[in-house]
């Protein structure tokens, strides 16, 4: 059995032409244009790129601070997957966040038994000169997780002063 084939139209107009209507940039006419010449402009049409304004006390991380990030964020995940002992954390977590690392690892949340963490991306928002907000991904098994940390000068035992103050990993 063979079914006849239907075959759409386009919707009629229902509305009356608009009287004195505005038409869009590329329809209107330019003084002096002829019908069917373009219009000749030295713009090429695409917007120019501008660098987001960047407020007073924000400014790239430092290399130290960048390796230090990514350090702790890396040892972070592994003391949370068991492969490494908590004390190794120690020195670059404030004694709150140092406190909150058994629990976490006692917990064992369900992302675990998808395999180990590794590290993705780590992006570094300089607040001021001594306080950084950290933020990146890690994959577990195939899937995407997120772990956000602030990271502070002066308040930890690590050499070059930074640690860990806050930290969320979701």
């Amino acid at each position: 059995m063979q079914v006849p084939h239907r075959f759409i139209a386009p919707t009629p107009q229902f509305e009356p032409p608009a009287r004195n209507a505005v038409l869009p940039h590329e329809k209107r006419p330019t003084p002096g244009s002829r019908p069917g010449t373009a219009r000749r402009s030295p713009h090429d049409g695409r917007s120019p790129r501008r660098a987001l304004p960047h407020t007073a006390g924000e400014s790239t991380p430092s290399p130290e601070l960048r390796r230090f990030a990514e350090h702790t964020l890396r040892l972070t995940l592994e003391v949370l997957d068991g492969r490494r002992p908590s004390a190794h954390l120690r020195p670059l977590l404030t004694p709150s966040v140092n406190d909150l690392i058994p629990a976490l690892v006692r917990s064992a949340p369900a992302d675990r038994r998808l395999g180990g963490a590794t590290l993705t991306r780590v992006h570094i928002r300089v607040v001021r000169a001594d306080a950084a907000e950290v933020f990146g991904t890690y994959n577990r098994g195939g899937r995407v997780f997120a772990v956000a940390a602030r990271i502070e000068r002066g308040k930890g035992a690590h050499p070059a002063g930074w640690a860990i103050t806050s930290l969320r990993i979701a």
